[in-house]
């Protein structure tokens, strides 16, 4: 989260506080460097930052390669729009929408909460059902910080898979993006994957299938300079003539020995992989090792239950690795993955839905959540969040909605899954060490999000000539 400080707070009068430091220090040379209370230590004074609005960004709405017409296939066209639910500990906050570029815009919406006495949290998700042509499915997504390091765990470029990254520069400086692409046969070098401008307050929409093709299993690190960025891959499934579904990637936790799904839906996994071109339609947790070391893994598997059971499975330095997981009964898991090195995680399942046709589901990794998180759950079919308990202590969680509040007993190495208002603001506390995520599930699909914890600001610091 530190590459985000940056941008919930703000030093007014640099310049001039830089000035009486350096002549306090010029002052106190003349003493011998100190004070005559502490002499020969430097002389120091206390900065406090000034509080600055915060930010996050919402990914907008689902993406097709052409317009209304069904022409220019080389440009992203926004399709409907989704439910966007936010929250603040602030006074209010706001919503603008992004400018689109060249290759075509979500639409993302930038969630604003200005600053008060204090710096606020802002939070916010979105969710939306679309059935549209080939764009038919449920795709959920968390509104992220801005930073300048997201892992999208996720997508496919093989017939029929349309993977697109989208790239929201809410800063008022140019981006300068690099995308790490790898895949099932190791790190992909094409021209065009570094140095991608994104201007000031817009979106640059890059198709995944411009560096690699006819690959099923693939994971993007995004980088930037400059501009900070927010960053979410969105894939579109049509299996031969039929929509086969769509989803949103969020990014996911950074590299760790020890990643947490915290949200994963499983609804007739079997039945989603029937009939033509279903090869990737069965549950898979996909893996990724940056490093230059195999990874030995165990995933736990879990439910609210109290059911559980582990896998096994080994990942290739620098080869994505999808792990089948197949024969799992129906319902709301969490993973939770120890690898022997640092790796990335992100899980993928299927399911039929009413009308005949499928959807898929991408899950993202989470990191830990504070002392107090604000969220708001956007209105969709069977939401529910799922609260994992990682850690060595027993938990008490309090979910706080207005005035009403309900407490969620959540032992070591457990999860639950709870039933929660959606459109409004949540706050919760006593979670902290453990990893939130919702996961909706009706008739029209599936989705699902990770909970981000507060963002880290900036404390009172002493300064030093």
């Amino acid at each position: 989260m530190s590459t985000s400080t940056a941008r919930r707070w703000a030093l007014r009068g640099t310049a001039t506080a830089v000035a009486v430091v350096v002549a306090a220090g010029t002052i106190a040379a003349a003493h011998t460097i100190g004070t005559t209370v502490d002499p020969g230590h430097p002389a120091g004074r206390t900065v406090t930052p000034v509080p600055a609005a915060a930010e996050r960004v919402c990914a907008g709405s689902a993406l097709r390669l052409s317009d209304d017409a069904g022409n220019d296939a080389t440009r992203a066209t926004a399709v409907g729009s989704p439910e966007i639910a936010s929250a603040t500990t602030g006074d209010r906050v706001e919503r603008s929408e992004l400018q689109g570029s060249t290759t075509g815009s979500s639409a993302p919406t930038l969630l604003t909460a200005p600053a008060g006495d204090s710096a606020p949290q802002v939070a916010g998700s979105t969710v939306q059902n679309v059935s549209e042509g080939d764009v038919v499915g449920v795709g959920a997504a968390s509104c992220d910080d801005p930073t300048q390091s997201t892992w999208l765990v996720g997508g496919s470029t093989e017939t029929g898979r349309t993977s697109l990254v989208t790239l929201a520069n809410p800063t008022d400086v140019n981006a300068t993006v690099d995308l790490a692409i790898a895949d099932a046969n190791g790190t992909v070098s094409a021209p065009g994957t570094s140095g991608i401008v994104v201007a000031p307050n817009s979106q640059k929409v890059v198709p995944l299938s411009g560096f690699v093709t006819d690959q099923g299993a693939t994971v993007v690190h995004v980088t930037s300079t400059g501009g900070q960025i927010v960053a979410h891959m969105q894939e579109t499934v049509v299996r031969t003539l039929t929509p086969g579904g769509f989803d949103i990637v969020s990014g996911g936790a950074a590299p760790s020995r020890t990643q947490v799904i915290p949200g994963v839906v499983l609804d007739d996994a079997e039945g989603a992989q029937r009939g033509e071109d279903t090869a990737d339609a069965g549950p898979v947790l996909r893996l990724y090792v940056p490093g230059e070391t195999a990874a030995r893994v165990t995933l736990g598997i879990t439910t609210a239950d109290g059911g559980g059971t582990t896998v096994e499975a080994t990942a290739e330095p620098g080869l994505v690795t999808d792990v089948p997981l197949d024969d799992f009964p129906d319902g709301r898991y969490s993973f939770t993955i120890s690898s022997s090195v640092p790796i990335v995680a992100g899980a993928r399942t299927t399911t039929p839905t009413d009308d005949g046709r499928t959807d898929l589901g991408w899950f993202a990794s989470a990191e830990p959540l504070g002392r107090s998180t604000v969220t708001a759950v956007a209105a969709g079919a069977g939401a529910r969040l799922n609260l994992v308990n990682p850690t060595r202590e027993d938990a008490t969680v309090t979910i706080a909605s207005g005035d009403d509040t309900r407490e969620v007993d959540v032992t070591s190495g457990s999860t639950a899954t709870v039933t929660v208002p959606s459109a409004q603001q949540l706050t919760i506390t006593g979670a902290q060490g453990l990893v939130a995520g919702v996961t909706y599930q009706g008739a029209d699909g599936i989705a699902g999000f990770p909970v981000r914890p507060a963002t880290e600001v900036s404390s009172p610091v002493r300064v030093y000539p």
